[in-house]
């Protein structure tokens, strides 16, 4: 389903012109370095097809993703080092902490995986364990925020009290740049072109030997 009004969706369906994704995975999924960058290596992680949420595509869809979402953090961290995979999960067009109705993923490579867990349950409290990414399709109801700290570790927590953008303001605020956390104001052109440009040859490499 493709969704017009929904700016990935337009960006998509013409992605034959679109430079900036690092690679497309068989269940139709692509990593691409976000606007926004504040950090070389930040990527999203999101489906061509508009999906909401993850947790709307179904426990079958959410065991392929899980996997596919897991080879994108390692290719991210072999780079770039430590890397958290977040979501703001909106649903029924509730956008909760999130700024944006289709799914993406968040992966960003910190210092300190642990305070980002830690900034989460200043303000929510403990999250819900859950055994993987494929738990959200169990657990969700309404909007909501997922985090994996680290491969084998995922947490869920409903979106009420966060603010939007929240992964970013936690993760920027580690970097020591927190008044720059927000996307539309910062697009840092400069470390997304790095992160395709490094990405990109890390897959060729490993393609090659």
């Amino acid at each position: 389903m493709t969704v017009m009004d929904c700016q990935f969706c337009t960006e998509f369906a013409a992605r034959e012109n679109t430079t900036l994704i690092i690679t497309e995975t068989a269940g139709g999924w692509v990593l691409l370095p976000t606007i926004g960058a504040f950090t070389p290596g930040y990527c999203l992680f999101m489906p061509l097809q508009h999906l909401d949420a993850a947790a709307d595509a179904g426990s079958a869809c959410l065991r392929q993703v899980a996997e596919e979402t897991e080879a994108m953090r390692t290719l991210v961290q072999a780079r770039y080092g430590p890397t958290i995979v977040a979501e703001h999960g909106p649903r029924a067009c509730d956008s909760g902490a999130s700024c944006c109705s289709h799914c993406h993923l968040h992966l960003i490579p910190v210092p300190e995986p642990d305070a980002i867990t830690a900034a989460y349950e200043t303000t929510g409290g403990p999250g819900l364990r859950l055994p993987s990414l494929t738990g959200l399709a169990g657990v969700v109801d309404g909007s909501y925020l997922y985090l994996s700290p680290r491969p084998g570790e995922h947490y869920y927590w409903p979106s009420a009290g966060f603010a939007r953008q929240f992964v970013r303001r936690v993760c920027a605020d580690q970097l020591g740049i927190g008044e720059f956390y927000d996307w539309r104001d910062h697009p840092f052109t400069a470390h997304r072109r790095r992160t395709f440009a490094e990405l990109t040859t890390d897959l060729h490499l490993a393609d090659a030997a």
